[in-house]
């Protein structure tokens, strides 16, 4: 980005090819760096409004080429348009010429999203967490509570692009985070800051890492001491990469493709040794917690650990359609509703909030999760029949989604009696 910023002004007459997404990005870059721009080229003006940001936008037969012109392509290489925009400019003969790659884009608008983020939550009573741990492609708001406590939300970036055409958007107009988040799931506890109880005896945890043969890479970290790696899918490759397999003992692990890390969920109800507490994470995202930490949770009669919980802000339904169809999630509904009758008004009003427990990552009292377990694989298994009857077979992991969703739907119905404990995601790219 300090090379680009150099070129540009040793450059006079600064265009950018472009009028999509990527040229509003390379504009505000520019614009927040005080470097003028004339406008914007592209290949067929007829396609595109006639100014942007108040600067024409030209045809690229029409523009009137001088000694000073320099030109920004804001179509990445990896874009169906690139080719065809490489070919318009040889033709036309164009020189002085910048073409910006994808990591160089993906610097740009992550600049970009973070001071647009700051500018927002500068005005509410909320604040971006920059040094707090998150997966990629997402950010971390914060909240300080009156109690003196931090408290976190993770979301995913799509939302910047949103808050870019609008200024005076509000997240939260009616109510803090904190209290949106408490209504829907109880009391938010810190897990950093628990106070334990010294005289409850100690207690055991097992925490079990979901691994695939198919991971990219070992990862460049050490585990910690509280990780089992469990292999899941062991069923479907001849690599044995873990000492426990999801296809040893009652399993379903040939349904890997579909239920993805919740092989493994299936695999501890039935199989696993029985301790005190015992839990899920995955082999690139981990629960962000020490010795003490665990120590401190247990000993102050936590029922559930939960990685700190994802904001959607057009509701949790709309947001799980992009990964799996109406019909499963009507289908999830009517399972509920067949079996479990009690949690569907708790269901409807999961699905039109705007909180949720990401990833299947939990740790349970030990008689929670088999509850938690049970109530999980009877709706899954119902779903399955529903598929089996039309003759579908699937392998998109539709039911990780949807068990994802289970996990929200039980923990709001049972907020009046549980203790949940949230901590930061540690993600291993």
């Amino acid at each position: 980005m300090e090379k680009l910023e150099r070129i540009c002004r040793c450059n006079k007459k600064i265009y950018i090819y472009g009028a999509g997404i990527n040229a509003n990005y390379v504009y505000l870059f520019l614009k927040n760096r005080g470097i003028k721009v004339e406008g914007f080229l592209v290949s067929d003006p007829q396609k595109n409004p006639d100014h942007l940001y108040g600067l024409p936008i030209i045809g690229i037969k029409n523009f009137q080429k001088d000694q000073t012109y320099f030109i920004l392509v804001s179509v990445v290489r990896e874009s169906m348009a690139y080719t065809a925009i490489f070919n318009c400019l040889v033709e036309h003969k164009m020189q002085n010429v910048f073409f910006i790659s994808s990591p160089l884009m993906a610097e740009i608008k992550k600049e970009l999203k973070i001071r647009k983020l700051k500018q927002l939550f500068e005005k509410e009573q909320y604040h971006l967490g920059e040094e707090v741990p998150v997966e990629r492609y997402h950010f971390i708001f914060t909240m300080s509570g009156t109690d003196g406590q931090e408290y976190h939300w993770r979301f995913k970036d799509v939302i910047v692009g949103q808050l870019l055409a609008n200024d005076e958007i509000n997240l939260f107009p009616q109510r803090t985070p904190l209290e949106e988040f408490e209504e829907q799931y109880g009391t938010y506890y810190t897990l950093h800051t628990l106070q334990r109880d010294d005289a409850v005896p100690e207690k055991t945890y097992s925490v079990y890492m979901a691994q695939s043969h198919v991971d990219r890479a070992p990862l460049q970290c050490a585990m910690p001491k509280w990780v089992l790696p469990i292999q899941v899918g062991a069923t479907l490759t001849k690599d044995k990469i873990c000492e426990i397999r999801d296809d040893l003992g009652i399993h379903i692990s040939e349904k890997n493709r579909i239920y993805s890390e919740c092989t493994a969920l299936y695999w501890i109800w039935k199989n696993a040794p029985r301790t005190d507490y015992v839990g899920l994470c995955h082999y690139r995202r981990h629960f962000d917690i020490s010795e003490q930490d665990w120590r401190n949770l247990m000993k102050s009669d936590i029922d559930v650990l939960a990685t700190t919980p994802t904001f959607i802000q057009e509701g949790i339904g709309n947001f799980f359609s992009q990964y799996i169809s109406n019909s499963d999630m009507e289908q999830l509904l009517k399972a509920i509703e067949d079996l479990w009758p009690e949690y569907l008004q708790t269901a409807n009003a999961f699905l039109n909030a705007r909180f949720f427990p990401p990833c299947n990552l939990a740790v349970m009292k030990y008689e929670l999760f088999q509850k938690y377990a049970e109530f999980v694989f009877s709706i899954t298994f119902r779903i399955e029949d529903y598929y089996r009857s039309l003759q579908f077979h699937r392998e998109d992991r539709y039911m990780g989604y949807l068990i994802e969703c289970l996990l929200g739907i039980f923990l709001m119905y049972h907020k009046e009696n549980l203790k949940i404990a949230y901590t930061d995601m540690l993600f291993y790219s």
